[in-house]
């Protein structure tokens, strides 16, 4: 399955891109829809998609400057622009950051679909990069309320598989490497957490490596939950409450950032100071309560189940919720006796 990222701010096009996309073939998977880079580049961060299709014009950030900053965090993502205007000086730059497809409007299916089989090579080389990622994004948010000795089990095994990448691609090492460091960092910053006593790292001394990124953890899951104020803004309680009556319809992180008046970028901080979740993990976490009850109280196959919680796509309802459980719904309902 390869997991893909639509960022085009304008919703017609974009309901157009999602539906070619999917029609395209089962392995590729919608896994988030934005309308500018702001969030485009804040839901990176949340879900990691491999594939990146973005408008070159949006507002806040636009698509080069958003794949840009993506080259400079060396995210392994193979990334395809459509562009409303056949300039060669776009597409040269956007060839400078590694963008692999520039699409001209009006987007045509049979031209998507050619990029996109295009571009299997590309995201096949990527999946082993991506699932380090991800696994350590769902470790950061503990969705499964594991102990804080498990966990740390779990990402010490985890640094510790990477490192032993270096034999094999250094520069993959390398790039996860940064990519957990940056966004720990990112994180420790928007919680006022203080990390500059952690010793630093030793290049290329894995046990100095190791001990660095256990050290910043060990900061993130000790003090973080302390870290969550009581007191909630109202704005927030508001966004919790509509989340909570709306979350099977498609939301996104702009809507939510303009019913509060906040950028897209302070909501997102706002919201995970104050519920201790990001905005995708607070839905997610909704949508796989409600499909527990319907696994257990209902006779629904999967695949409606996930259409009815909210999921346009069976496969990545069934990767969330195993995030989530630590099982499949099949599993899970096996396990109920349902």
């Amino acid at each position: 399955m390869y997991t893909v990222l639509i960022a085009e701010n304008e919703p017609w096009v974009l309901k157009g891109i999602v539906q070619m996309v999917k029609a395209a073939g089962a392995e590729f998977q919608v896994v988030g829809e934005c309308s500018n880079g702001n969030e485009a580049w804040s839901l990176i961060q949340e879900v990691w998609p491999m594939l990146l299709i973005t408008d070159i014009m949006m507002p806040e950030l636009d698509g080069l400057s958003l794949i840009k900053r993506i080259a400079e965090h060396r995210i392994p993502m193979v990334s395809v622009i459509i562009s409303g205007y056949d300039n060669f000086q776009y597409a040269q730059k956007a060839m400078s950051y590694g963008v692999s497809e520039y699409l001209l409007k009006p987007l045509e299916f049979e031209m998507l679909t050619e990029a996109l089989n295009r571009s299997k090579d590309k995201l096949e080389s990527l999946k082993d990069l991506n699932n380090y990622i991800v696994k350590f994004q769902c470790l950061l948010e503990n969705s499964q309320g594991l102990p804080l000795d498990t966990i740390m089990q779990k990402q010490r095994q985890l640094i510790q598989s990477i490192l032993r990448l270096q034999a094999l691609n250094n520069n993959a090492r390398v790039g996860l490497l940064n990519i957990m460091d940056n966004r720990m960092k990112n994180l420790l910053n928007e919680f006022g957490i203080e990390f500059s006593n952690v010793p630093k790292t030793k290049y290329g001394d894995d046990a100095s490596i190791l001990k660095y990124y256990m050290a910043m953890l060990e900061k993130w899951y000790l003090e973080y939950p302390g870290k969550i104020k009581s007191s909630m803004p109202d704005a927030i309680a508001r966004s919790c409450r509509y989340i909570e009556e709306n979350f099977k319809k498609n939301l996104s992180l702009t809507e939510m950032a303009n019913l509060t008046n906040f950028s897209v970028s302070h909501f997102s901080m706002l919201f995970k100071e104050h519920t201790g979740s990001s905005f995708v993990s607070y839905v997610n976490r909704l949508r796989v309560d409600e499909a527990k009850q319907l696994l257990r109280t209902s006779t629904y196959a999967v695949s409606d189940i996930a259409d009815i919680v909210g999921y346009a796509s069976g496969p990545y309802f069934t990767r969330v919720f195993k995030a989530h459980t630590g099982v499949s719904p099949l599993e899970y309902r096996r396990r109920m006796g349902s």
